[in-house]
């Protein structure tokens, strides 16, 4: 992993489009760097960073992608149904699980996908976060969200011990809570965060975490927050509030990517330390599709020298952008 870097020590190298089929679900980076899967409409796409791309499985709608730096599996949520392959479709295998698969991640150090379903217990709708193994020959409850809530912005610790989550209604987006939790055995941590909140982020540090906190977060509308996990040493990182969506923190743990939306046609995506030190205007965005509402996804490259950004948000299509970064 390359030393942090700040941002006046970055500069933009190129801002380009580089996949021309528009895209529904967010980006998975390979564990290598170089490779990009994301969905299209009835297909899973596997690209390389000139946009030369392939497909490589069928689809329904796909929602979520993960790619597993310990197995180099992709895991795809289709239609609620959670399916692991090789990044050439291979292996295709089907991860049963007892309800729809909302979101799932890989552990970056160990063969355990993470995934949050959402199912019918005794005629209420609840939610669960499970562990399960590429075939679905290990599963495993871990933890289940109280009544009336939902397991939101799912997240793995570094170490692959712990898993990380907000909770919400089941009917918005807004979070009220902040858990971490220990895989192994029940161990449940409250993280103090200001509420309401939304897109809540760990730093792979593990020593921070990022959310969007405000005046009227339920529009996005606020301003990004960084604090220790314990709720100290909190700070703003935007010099004032505003809309912004798809927070990423960098690799190194030491800056955060995030759009500010301007208006119904224009963002900006821009790259800051996350001691609040400085920041660095990546890109001046016209919106393809003009539409107040839109959030913008965000995918760190593993070693942080590569940012890609779109308005593939698992609910609408858009196009793949990459942004290289360099070192002045």
């Amino acid at each position: 992993m390359p030393a942090p870097v700040s941002t006046r020590q970055l500069q933009v190298q190129s801002v380009r489009r580089i996949v021309a089929e528009p895209a529904l679900s967010p980006v998975a980076f390979s564990p290598d760097g170089r490779r990009i899967a994301f969905s299209t409409e009835r297909r899973v796409r596997v690209a390389d960073l000139s946009g030369a791309s392939r497909e490589i499985a069928p689809a329904g709608v796909v929602t979520g992608l993960s790619w597993s730096l310990r197995l180099n599996l992709l895991a795809v949520i289709d239609s609620g149904a959670v399916w692991t392959m090789r990044d050439d479709g291979s292996e295709r295998t089907r991860v049963a699980l007892p309800g729809f698969a909302l979101q799932a991640a890989w552990a970056p150090g160990s063969d355990r996908l993470a995934v949050v379903i959402r199912r019918t217990l005794e005629g209420t709708q609840r939610f669960e976060l499970w562990l399960a193994n590429r075939d679905g020959g290990f599963k495993r409850l871990v933890t289940r969200a109280p009544a009336g809530r939902a397991i939101r912005e799912l997240q793995w610790s570094a170490d692959s011990l712990y898993l990380f989550y907000g909770l919400s209604a089941p009917a918005d987006r807004l979070l009220r809570q902040a858990w971490r939790v220990r895989i192994a055995y029940p161990d449940l941590r409250e993280l103090p965060i200001d509420t309401p909140a939304v897109a809540l982020a760990l730093a792979p540090s593990e020593e921070r975490m990022a959310y969007l906190t405000g005046p009227d977060p339920s529009n996005g509308r606020g301003h990004i927050v960084v604090s220790r996990l314990d709720g100290t040493g909190k700070f703003a990182i935007t010099p004032s509030a505003g809309r912004y969506t798809g927070l990423a923190w960098s690799p190194q743990g030491d800056k955060l990517a995030y759009a500010e939306v301007l208006d119904e046609a224009n963002m900006e995506i821009w790259v800051a330390d996350a001691d609040g030190s400085g920041r660095l205007q990546v890109f001046s965005y016209p919106l393809e599709l003009p539409d107040p509402g839109i959030a913008l996804s965000i995918t760190w490259s593993p070693l942080g020298q590569h940012v890609i950004f779109g308005t593939n948000t698992g609910s609408s299509t858009g196009p793949i952008w990459l942004v290289t970064l360099q070192k002045r």
